[in-house]
């Protein structure tokens, strides 16, 4: 007897967008945290992964658009910085290297 092969689904599709960078800087170890929050109403949950202190968001926003969302959430002395990019690479499990390559090259 031979059995069937399970179903296979396709992927979510994934609209338009590049990769940017999100990274906090400031002493309160909140701020990453609020920045997600604030990143939250504007992006799908499912385009945005936290890298240790800096999170990585998929979306078509500019990113001076992202840092005027996140702008709510610095307080005095804290700062973020906003990159997009598209080449990238990296090593281990720790970071969600599947979720990279469906929103990369």
């Amino acid at each position: 007897m031979v059995q069937q092969a399970p179903a296979v689904t396709a992927p979510e599709p994934i609209g338009l967008g590049s990769l940017k960078l999100v990274i906090g800087c400031g002493i309160d170890a909140t701020l990453a945290d609020r920045i997600g929050t604030e990143i939250a109403p504007h992006v799908r949950a499912d385009d945005v992964r936290r890298a240790g202190d800096a999170i990585i968001v998929y979306t078509d926003a500019e990113p001076g658009q992202i840092r005027d969302w996140l702008a709510p959430a610095l307080r005095d002395g804290e700062s973020v910085l906003v990159v997009e990019f598209e080449r990238w690479s990296s090593r281990g499990d720790a970071v969600d290297r599947t979720w990279l390559l469906r929103r990369g090259h």
